[in-house]
Parts: structure tokens; C-alpha cells; sequence
């Protein structure tokens, strides 16, 4: 179980998330995304998962320049996770803004490995936020607006 601090820091992480975390949160959110819950900002001992699913054992991260520098401690947090059973799968901040099909389907590929479910299952049950498809169908300087950063997870669903 994790410290109060741990805790305590994963309800912050969860307020101040990056546009790309309220972006992937939206598809990921309330087991819309196979029917599978995913957890956002999930302490697992002492580190902070981006996103968790603690069902299939499967650990989202998504890595922009502060992860960037810490490379290190990122191979420590990832030999942890593993040791504790967890897959990890890492994106960059720009396949969730500029291939987020790509990113979905990677992720529904993950989930079916175990030969449960076909992967086709999985990306059909994908649902694109309503809010979210004028940004992916091309309009510009969305990563840039003040609106968009400093919208909360909920303000940004339908």
C-alpha cells in the first residue's frame, strides 16, 4: 500500500494533468475503452503510474521532455513494475496529439495478447469524445490554446 505522501501526490498529478493525459483520459476513462478500468495517476509502491490497468496488469505512460531527462529512473521504475507483474507501454506526448488512432490501437493490440479477446473486440469498442474529433480532423494550434491546457478531464468529455 502506498504512503500518505505517494498518495497525497497522485491526487495533485490527477488535478494538474498535461494535455496529453486529459486527451488519452478521455478515451480511457470510465471502462469505455474495452470495458476495461483504467486508473490515472495509480501510485504502485512508490512510484506514480500515468494510467493502470490493474485488471490485464497493464501500465500506460506517456513521456514528454520531463521524462525526457530522467531516463534513468525511468529504466528503475519500469525493472519495478516488471518485477511486480505489470506491462508498461510507453508513448510520446506527440503520438497522443498526432497519432492517436495509432496509440488506441497499439494499446488494443496490448490487451489482446492474452488471447482473450480478439484485438478488433477491443478497438471497436473505442469511443472517439464527440469534443475531441474537430482536433484530430485537422484544425490547428490546438496544443497551443489556453483553453484546451487549462481544461479540466471533465470539461473536456461530451
Amino acid at each position: 500500500m502506498p504512503n500518505k505522501f505517494i498518495t497525497k501526490r497522485a491526487r495533485e498529478l490527477r488535478q494538474k494533468m498535461t494535455l496529453s493525459e486529459k486527451i488519452l483520459w478521455q478515451f480511457l476513462r470510465g471502462s469505455t475503452f474495452a470495458g476495461l478500468r483504467f486508473r490515472r495517476q495509480h501510485p504502485v509502491g512508490h512510484y506514480i503510474t500515468d494510467f493502470c490497468c490493474l485488471q490485464k496488469k497493464l501500465i500506460i505512460e506517456l513521456d514528454g521532455g520531463y521524462h525526457n531527462k530522467i531516463e534513468r529512473e525511468d529504466k528503475d521504475r519500469d525493472n519495478f513494475l516488471k518485477e511486480h507483474g505489470f506491462h508498461i507501454l510507453r508513448f510520446t506526448n506527440d503520438h497522443v496529439f498526432d497519432q492517436i488512432e495509432w496509440t488506441l490501437q497499439t494499446i488494443a493490440h496490448e490487451l489482446a495478447v492474452d488471447g482473450k479477446k480478439n484485438f478488433h473486440d477491443y478497438i471497436a469498442c473505442v469511443k472517439f469524445p464527440q469534443r475531441l474529433y474537430a482536433l484530430f480532423a485537422g484544425v490547428k494550434g490546438y496544443r497551443e490554446t489556453q483553453e484546451w491546457n487549462n481544461m479540466s478531464p471533465s470539461e473536456m468529455s461530451c
